[in-house]
């Protein structure tokens, strides 16, 4: 049906009429082995983000920083086909994949960096053991030697015990164990789940960027901002996510130096609510982009942009009718419909 669409044209329409609405784009990691089929929503194939840049290219947008569109839609200026590339976390495959292409094409871009991780030089740790399981061959393994794990034999093709143990694991993990424990809990269940954790480990897979790498980002044209410290942001405990922020700001700092000013902020798994804007407002941030669908205007609160979120699972007509903006109009048609009574 996009297919059609585009050939019937509905997509420079829906350009021209969208052309002052900036279009920002979501990037998580860049796949350095096989993530991309893991979590094809999270991760991107380096070949087909390639081809995203290319298609940015050809399409004749113009790909501007975070801060100049968010400047110029607060002030009613923007230029027309602007887009905003953004990433979330700050996987180490970003540094390795994403930035040449970037610096290729000449495209600047935003880092939304969380910062325990990168501290820490160790795996996100839920994210890894979500991905030993992924990997693992389905088999009956006997488990003893976890730490706060009972000893129990556990079949892998049976998701349901799978998907218990992998979360007994995990709580056990963030609830009970510091840094050192979590690592040496992982590294024990890589050898029961029959992993090759030295190979994982080599290959860099769920690590963020070392300090070292976020200094150099700046001069390839990437600007870095606030994605809290232990990736959480809650709702309904400010102080907790104050703090979130006031570490993460510390973090950073400490890696970037003085002259690193941040002005924006990335929601934590795209879990926001609109209390949350006074908090913000508090703590001098400019911006906070979502994860959610949209068009981005000047009655678009600031503290809830839109982005659209892409990924290895996403087609070629897809992204392109994000950024024509022809899907964001789909979508406000249903929902007017919906809202009018017409289904």
């Amino acid at each position: 049906m996009m297919l059609i669409c585009r050939a019937l044209g509905l997509f420079a329409l829906a350009r021209r009429c969208t052309a002052s609405n900036p279009k920002i784009l979501c990037y998580h990691g860049f796949e350095l082995c096989d993530e991309a089929s893991f979590r094809p929503k999270l991760f991107i194939s380096p070949a087909l983000f390639e081809q995203r840049l290319a298609s940015l290219h050809r399409l004749g947008y113009r790909v501007v920083t975070l801060n100049e569109a968010v400047d110029k839609l607060a002030s009613g200026r923007v230029e027309k086909d602007t887009v905003v590339i953004t990433v979330d976390d700050g996987f180490c495959s970003f540094y390795s994949l994403a930035l040449p292409a970037l610096k290729r094409y000449g495209y600047p871009s935003t880092v939304y960096v969380t910062s325990y991780y990168v501290e820490k030089h160790a795996p996100v740790y839920r994210l890894l053991l979500q991905y030993m399981f992924w990997k693992a061959k389905p088999s009956t393994i006997s488990v003893s030697g976890l730490p706060g794990i009972a000893p129990q034999q556990v079949d892998l093709a049976d998701a349901q015990q799978a998907e218990g143990l992998m979360w007994a694991c995990i709580e056990q993990g963030e609830q009970r164990c510091d840094e050192a424990g979590r690592q040496a809990l992982s590294m024990e269940l890589g050898r029961l789940l029959g992993l090759d954790m030295a190979a994982i480990g080599k290959q860099g897979l769920m690590l963020l960027m070392t300090p070292e790498q976020l200094r150099e980002l700046p001069h390839g044209g990437v600007d870095i901002e606030l994605h809290t410290h232990r990736h959480r942001f809650p709702v309904d405990q400010r102080e907790v996510a104050e703090a979130e922020l006031r570490d993460n700001r510390a973090a950073l700092a400490r890696w970037l130096g003085s002259d690193w000013q941040p002005r924006h902020f990335c929601y934590p798994s795209g879990e926001w609510h609109q209390r949350q804007w006074a908090w913000l407002d508090g703590m001098d941030i400019a911006s906070s982009t979502t994860c959610e669908p949209g068009l981005n205007s000047a009655s678009t609160p600031r503290h809830a942009l839109h982005r659209f979120l892409d990924g290895e699972d996403v087609h070629e007509v897809e992204f392109e009718a994000a950024l024509c903006g022809f899907a964001d109009l789909i979508r406000l048609g249903i929902g007017r419909r919906k809202v009018s009574g017409y289904d």
